[in-house]
């Protein structure tokens, strides 16, 4: 191999790995915006299940019995 097709093989070399550098920090980068995202969403049902949703929100069948009745007094 003469010395220009050398460096022209390096060159190209240099080229793939600095794509996959490049590759390796999207991928990095998208995983941890879909991290935040995952956190965010577990933060929030962990505050949702700490309050429990209003009568309003629940079945008849799952309501407390004051609330069965309210009304039919």
């Amino acid at each position: 191999m003469s010395e220009p097709d050398a460096k022209l093989n390096m060159a190209s070399q240099e080229d793939a790995r600095t794509r996959e550098l490049d590759n390796l920090r999207l991928a990095l980068a998208t995983f941890a915006l879909q991290l935040d995202a995952f956190e965010m969403r577990m933060s929030e049902a962990r505050l949702s299940a700490e309050h429990p949703p209003s009568r309003s929100y629940l079945p008849i069948g799952l309501r407390p019995q004051q609330e069965k009745v309210f009304g039919r007094q």
